[in-house]
Parts: C-alpha cells; structure tokens; sequence
C-alpha cells in the first residue's frame, strides 16, 4: 500500500464513521462495539486528564494531534490553553468545531486539514502535544519526527496507545476487522516501536494501564457490581504491572515525550 492510498483510506474510514454516528446509529454502534472496553479505563483517564490539566494552562499553545471530533479539545481549551486541532478526515474537523463551538470554546481553538506526518507548522509552535490513541494510524518514524520538530525544546509530548503483545487483545483486534483499518490492525504499538522514539526525544517516560480490569467489562451492565469488581481489579492491576516481565501484556501504555531532538542533532 502507497502512503498516499494510507492517507485516503484513513481519511475515508473516519469520514464514514462520523457520517454513520450522525445518521445510523445501529450501523455506528456496530463499528464501535469497542467502545465497552473503555468503561474500565478510569485510571488512565485521570491520570490523563490531571496531566493535561497540569500542562495546559493559559498562555500554553497545545496541539491535538489528531484530534477527532475534538473531546480532548474541550478539556484542553478548557484548562486555559489555546488548542490546534488536526485530522486528515473533514467530517471529524468539522464535527470539533461544532463541539468548542457549543462548549463556548472556539475562540481558544483552531482546526486545521493536515497531515500529521508533514504539518504545515514552523518548528518548535507548540509547547505540548497530545496523541491520544492516533500514532497507530500512522508511519511512526516520520510521525516522531515531526512531533519531534514542531514542539519546543522544553516542550512535552502526550501519548496513549493501545499495545500489541497480548496475544489474546490481539486476536480480538483480528476476529474485529471492520472496527478499524487494515493498517491500524498491523501497526498497534510494541515495546520495539515506542523505543524508536528515543531516536527523536531524550526523555521517554512509561506507565502502563489496565490488564486485570478488563474482566470488569462483562459486569458494566450491573452498577454496584461492576463498580466492586473494578475497584478490586485496578488493585490488583498496580501489583501486576510493576512486574517487568507482565507490564507489556497491559492493554494501554501512556508515555511522555520530552527534550526533542531536532534534526542534525548528535
């Protein structure tokens, strides 16, 4: 597959599904069974949304890289810094805007049609950017790259991302082909790939997220029950994934990217 087939295969796959969302709500409930899963994923949600809180306070410019149909947009504009938001898919842009719009937040917002492997920005215009679940979509090495270049040099990147060594997530990814693209499905993140970002960024710091909880998803159904069982198993989840050898099998990793490497440098 071209990179630009890539590009218009993703820009159309997440077209459909925002058009889908606004006008079959079966067919898109269908395409997004996945979403269940994310009803265990409270831990790293908060750590998350306290990060970017932390991070994105006035006179902040912070780039959501990738931005969807702009949900972080909100919590960033929110915080106080002014948001660029990008997608290569117009629906979703345009499904951001009428988001901050609603929210009374446009005016700290900007959403721009790019490619996020080639932004139209100068170097070193953002002070953070977030990459909530968006670099499996793309070609990682010129995805670092750019990053790398366009944040300043005490800025900080953002990342959550699904991983690719339990074989059992995996399998599901597979068995599910038309939640996600064909690329997507080869391209989930392994400890291999998130290490080539030290090619890009000094400073890579890991937490890893979920495992045990997962079992909570079949109980969300049942209010108190769910709520025990997940109190239980994200206990259960901080012994497990401070075990070295256990920690990749998690279903999520975040990780913060600082003291970018520009290009030239040694």
């Amino acid at each position: 597959m071209s990179d630009w087939e890539r590009k218009v295969r993703e820009a159309a796959f997440h077209d459909r599904r925002e058009r889908l969302r606004q006008t079959a709500p079966d067919e898109y409930k269908h395409i997004t069974r996945n979403n269940r899963f994310y009803a265990v994923n409270r831990t790293s949600k908060r750590f998350m949304d306290q990060w970017l809180r932390e991070h994105c306070m006035p006179g902040r410019r912070v780039l959501d890289y990738c931005c969807g149909t702009g949900l972080n947009s909100v919590l960033i504009a929110g915080s106080g810094a002014d948001v660029v938001g990008i997608d290569i898919s117009p629906a979703s842009l345009q499904a951001a805007r009428g988001r901050l719009e609603g929210e009374g937040l446009l005016r700290r917002s900007q959403f721009v049609l790019a490619d996020a492997e080639r932004t139209p920005f100068a170097n070193a215009s953002f002070d953070i950017a977030l990459c909530n679940g968006v670099l499996h979509h793309l070609d990682l090495a010129p995805a670092f790259a750019e990053l790398s270049r366009i944040v300043r040099p005490d800025g900080k990147v953002f990342c959550v991302e699904a991983l690719a060594h339990n074989p059992l997530f995996q399998l599901y990814r597979r068995l599910t082909p038309h939640m996600r693209t064909a690329w997507e499905v080869d391209h989930i993140l392994s400890r291999r790939q998130i290490a080539l970002a030290r090619r890009y960024f000094d400073s890579v710091e890991i937490h890893f997220f979920h495992l045990a909880s997962l079992l909570a998803v079949p109980f969300r159904g049942r209010p108190r029950l769910f709520e025990r069982a997940l109190a239980l198993l994200d206990g259960l989840d901080r012994v497990l994934l401070a075990m070295p050898g256990l920690r990749w099998w998690s279903w999520q990793c975040l990780f913060v990217l600082g003291k970018p490497r520009r290009a030239g440098d040694g």
